[in-house]
């Protein structure tokens, strides 16, 4: 049997996409994690989705960006290199990198809905397919080559997909070898994944400044702020940041929960280990993740495991 591990939206979307598996929901990230990359429905998926929903279309979005405190519609000279100083830690970084910075951002509507709440529909309709294949219980341990223990149930695999993070991961191998690995192939000191603490607020759309803003643009990007990225959804903002904010209110926007999560500073983009697949953004330890890229691999996934195909959903 072909299992696919985790309780996240990839999860959710690769057990969709490739049919003999079943889905064990051992969670171990949150949804304000984003493993799957941001919450955007991407172009490529437009058939996928159209065979889901009726009222389908492409819109766009718009960023704006705030320079040292200097808001412009226009993204300022070496604006990119200290967003990803403050970000990432260092000005070099890749290319796929920057399309976090676009002024403008393609995304599939659902219902002539914002790109969020399409793609919480989408992920809501599919989950309804895959229920039947789902196993709602935490992994107790991995025997390599072997099994999977569920609870007191020992389930043998031939093959596993992991999506949880990869620090989870490790730790539910019995044998010590998948860490080995890790570090030795990676050039890692005792499993130390390169890596940033990162806050994320929701706060409530208070001011008057961020209303007026929200009815214009999705998403502002900052520098010289406490915080790198606010994104306008409904009547909430979500700040993103690389520190901790000791306040009850950011930018008199009240916060009303957050999490500590992780940006990864050094992509290791690890595809696989000791014979057990990673795909997710924490899986891989690749922030640059997207649903679009999780599509693609599923597809090579499909062909090399010879998992049943299923041509309507093939849109690539």
């Amino acid at each position: 049997m072909n299992y696919i591990l985790g309780n996240n939206d990839v999860s959710i979307f690769l057990a969709y996409l490739l049919e003999n598996t079943r889905l064990i929901l051992h969670k171990t990230l949150e949804p304000l994690d984003y493993n799957s990359g941001p919450k955007v429905l991407p172009v490529k998926l437009l058939q996928m989705v159209k065979n889901e929903f009726e009222n389908v279309e492409v819109l766009e979005f718009e960023r704006f960006y705030d320079d040292r405190g200097k808001y412009t519609s226009i993204m300022p000279k070496n604006f990119h290199n200290l967003y990803s100083l403050y970000t990432r830690g260092k000005t070099t970084v890749e290319k796929s990198y920057y399309k976090n910075l676009d002024k403008y951002v393609k995304f599939i509507s659902i219902d002539n809905n914002g790109p969020e709440k399409s793609y919480d529909l989408f992920f809501k309709k599919i989950k309804e397919s895959v229920n039947k294949r789902v196993i709602d219980k935490q992994i107790a341990k991995i025997e390599l080559n072997r099994a999977i223990t569920v609870g007191d149930q020992e389930l043998n695999y031939t093959n596993i997909i992991s999506t949880i993070n990869i620090v989870d991961l490790v730790e539910l191998e019995t044998s010590g070898k998948l860490r080995n690995s890790i570090i030795d192939n990676y050039s890692l000191e005792s499993f130390d994944l390169p890596y940033n603490d990162k806050f994320v607020y929701v706060c409530s759309l208070d001011s008057e400044e961020d209303k007026t803003l929200s009815k214009l643009y999705k998403q502002i990007l900052a520098t010289g702020k406490p915080y790198f990225r606010k994104t306008y959804i409904d009547d909430k903002i979500i700040y993103e940041s690389m520190r901790n904010i000791y306040e009850k209110d950011i930018e008199e926007n009240k916060i009303l929960d957050y999490i500590e999560s992780t940006q990864i500073s050094d992509n290791l983009r690890i595809k696989k280990v000791m014979g057990i697949d990673l795909v997710g953004k924490f899986s891989e330890w690749n922030d640059n993740t997207t649903l679009e890229t999780i599509y693609k691999r599923s597809e090579q996934l499909k062909e090399f495991y010879n998992f049943s195909e299923n041509n309507h959903k093939k849109v690539l």
